[in-house]
C-alpha cells in the first residue's frame, strides 16, 4: 500500500479493568483517505486520541510520519491537524481565532498564517463570516471552520472525529466533499460509523470492533475478502411480505427486510436460501419472478465482518481477536 503515513504497533489503552483498545497494529498510507470504522464504543476515538496526543497509550506505540507518539509527540504535532467530534464554539471571531491558535503550534509568523486562514475560509464559504464570533455558528458553519482550523500549518495528515455528526443532509454532502479532495493531497484519518459516508470518501479502510482491529483493506478487496461469509439477494414475488415472514422464520436468512420493491436477504448459504425459495412455493405458493445478487456496500461488508464475531482477521495486515469488552 505504499508508505506509511501512520503505523500502530502492539497499540494499547487501559481504562482501570476497561480495555479500550487491545493490541492494534495497524498501517495507514500517505495520501489516502483512510476510514477507520467501527460501531459506537468500539475504540474508534481513543485510538484518535492516542495518536494526537491527548491520551497516553497504556502499552505499544505508534509513529505519524515516523515520529513516535511516546517519546516524539511535539514532532508529531507538528505534522498533523486534529478535528474533534465534540468540542464547544469559541466566542472569538472566525478569522483572529484560527490564526492565534496557530500560532502556538506553528513557527510560521502570523502574517502567513492570516493568509492561509483567510485563504481556507473564502474556500470554505465562511468569507463573509469572517469577523463574527464563532459562537454564532451553525453547526454546518462550525463544522466547516473545525476543519478550516484542522488545516491551519499545512499539515501532512489530519484527523478527522465523526465530522458529520449533528449536521443537516445539505450541510454533510458538503463536508464530505471537502474530504474527498483532502484525501488527494493528504493523509485523512476519518473516524467514523456512518458507513455509506465512508463508502463514498474513503480509499482504504480498517474495521475496529471490540477494542480490536478485525480487517483492513481496499473497500474493493474487503468486498471480496468477505464474499464467502455473506451474500445478499433481491428477490421478488407475487406474496413478498408473506415470503419475507417465512424466510424470517428459517435458518437461511442472516437478514431480511421487506419494501415494495420486494425482499432483500442476507445469506451464508444461496444455496440453502435456493432451497428455502422452493420450500415457500410448495408450502404457501409464492412464486418468484427475480431472484439476483446484489452488489456489495460497504454495510454489508461491516455487517459480515461484525457476524463473524471478529474471530479472524481480514486483509493484509495481522490483528488478535478476542472477547474483549468496551
Amino acid at each position: 500500500m505504499g508508505l506509511a503515513a501512520i503505523e500502530t504497533f502492539e497499540l494499547t489503552k487501559v481504562y482501570s479493568r476497561l480495555v479500550a483498545v487491545d493490541g492494534l497494529n495497524m498501517s495507514v498510507p500517505e495520501r489516502v483517505c483512510f476510514g477507520f470504522l467501527g460501531p459506537n464504543g468500539a475504540g474508534k476515538t481513543t485510538t484518535m486520541k492516542m495518536l494526537v496526543g491527548l491520551a497516553p497509550p497504556s502499552d505499544g506505540t505508534a509513529t505519524v510520519m515516523g515520529w513516535d507518539i511516546r517519546c516524539e509527540m511535539e514532532k508529531v504535532r507538528d505534522v498533523i491537524g486534529y478535528m474533534p467530534e465534540f468540542t464547544p464554539k469559541p466566542k472569538e471571531k472566525a478569522l483572529d481565532h484560527l490564526v492565534t491558535l496557530a500560532s502556538f503550534n506553528s513557527l510560521r509568523d502570523r502574517r502567513s498564517l492570516k493568509k492561509q486562514a483567510e485563504t481556507l475560509l473564502e474556500e470554505f464559504g465562511l468569507w463573509e463570516v469572517r469577523n463574527k464570533k464563532v459562537s454564532s455558528f451553525s453547526m454546518g458553519m462550525f463544522k466547516k471552520w473545525l476543519l478550516a482550523n484542522a488545516l491551519m500549518g499545512d499539515p501532512e495528515v489530519i484527523f478527522l472525529d465523526e465530522p458529520t455528526a449533528n449536521l443537516d443532509p445539505v450541510a454533510r454532502v458538503e463536508i464530505l466533499e471537502m474530504i474527498r479532495k483532502l484525501g488527494r493531497e493528504r493523509t485523512v484519518f476519518l473516524n467514523s460509523h456512518v458507513l455509506p459516508e465512508v463508502e463514498r470518501v474513503a480509499d482504504h479502510v480498517a474495521v475496529i470492533h471490540k477494542g480490536r482491529l478485525i480487517a483492513q483493506e481496499s473497500i474493493r478487496n474487503l468486498r471480496n475478502l468477505v464474499r464467502r461469509k455473506r451474500y445478499v439477494y433481491a428477490v421478488r414475488s407475487d406474496k413478498d411480505e408473506e415470503l419475507a415472514e417465512f424466510l424470517q422464520a428459517s435458518k437461511a436468512a442472516l437478514e431480511v427486510s421487506f419494501s415494495g420493491d420486494g425482499v432483500r436477504v442476507a445469506t451464508k448459504s444461496p444455496k440453502m436460501l435456493w432451497f428455502q425459495l422452493n420450500r415457500a412455493f410448495r408450502e404457501i405458493g409464492v412464486i418468484v419472478y427475480e431472484f439476483k445478487e446484489l452488489s456489495r456496500s460497504l454495510e454489508d461488508v461491516f455487517m459480515a465482518l461484525i457476524e463473524g464475531g471478529g474471530g479472524e482477521h481480514v486483509g493484509s495486515e495481522t490483528a488478535r481477536n478476542g472477547d474483549v469488552k468496551i
